[in-house]
């Protein structure tokens, strides 16, 4: 992909990572060439904005031939370059306690970003191997920083902003955040929130405006 990219709405880039999904799916099930009424099967997502979130790409890229489909490999090399993230991208843990164990134990996604190659606690005694992968205390997170890692997932109650500042002296570029504590980044530095208690608040909102609509039909 020499040429520059063309501007992305947010919506579209919001389904790359699907479609990303899905793909490698199809990948590891053997599957070479896909049509994108199978995209749509696969991911709920009605083939024609598949095709014309395609048309960002195609711009660039030569994406398949009518009727003969898109090829699996491709499509997955050019999502990995526009989205930056690999199959094998190597993501730390921050905190093991339930939360971080659930996680731990949910690890590999589902062919979707990379997996989580090492945790830290502040607890000595957890120091060693769960579910396959090496736990460290976090006084040891600078000696044992994986290279190359960008992406940290926080489920921390202590030491919040410490920790992140540490993160980002290290190079970390995204959080994903269980905390539930303020804490602030430096500019390019990204976070994602994950608030299971609002989730649900925004949930009950949608299915009382879906109650409202359904009495005054």
């Amino acid at each position: 992909m020499d040429k520059k990219m063309p501007k992305i709405s947010k919506a579209t880039m919001s389904r790359y990572p699907i479609y990303l999904k899905a793909l490698r799916k199809m990948q590891h099930e053997g599957k070479e060439v896909f049509l994108s009424s199978e995209l749509y099967e696969a991911t709920g997502i009605q083939d024609t904005t598949i095709r014309r979130d395609f048309t960002y790409l195609s711009k660039t890229e030569n994406l398949g031939r009518r009727g003969k489909g898109y090829d699996v490999k491709h499509l997955i090399d050019i999502f990995n370059e526009v989205l930056g993230l690999g199959l094998h991208e190597p993501i730390i843990l921050i905190g093991v306690g339930n939360l971080g164990s659930a996680i731990l134990k949910y690890n590999r996604w589902q062919y979707t970003v990379g997996q989580i190659v090492c945790a830290f606690d502040l607890d000595p005694n957890k120091v060693g191997e769960r579910f396959g992968v090496k736990l460290y205390n976090i006084d040891d997170l600078e000696g044992n920083f994986p290279k190359g890692c960008k992406i940290a997932i926080l489920a921390i109650s202590q030491n919040v902003q410490e920790t992140v500042n540490r993160l980002m002296d290290l190079g970390i570029k995204g959080i994903v955040d269980f905390t539930h504590t303020h804490f602030t980044v430096r500019p390019g530095v990204e976070v994602q929130t994950v608030d299971v208690v609002v989730a649900i608040q925004e949930l009950a909102i949608k299915m009382h405006l879906n109650d409202d609509v359904e009495e005054e039909l």
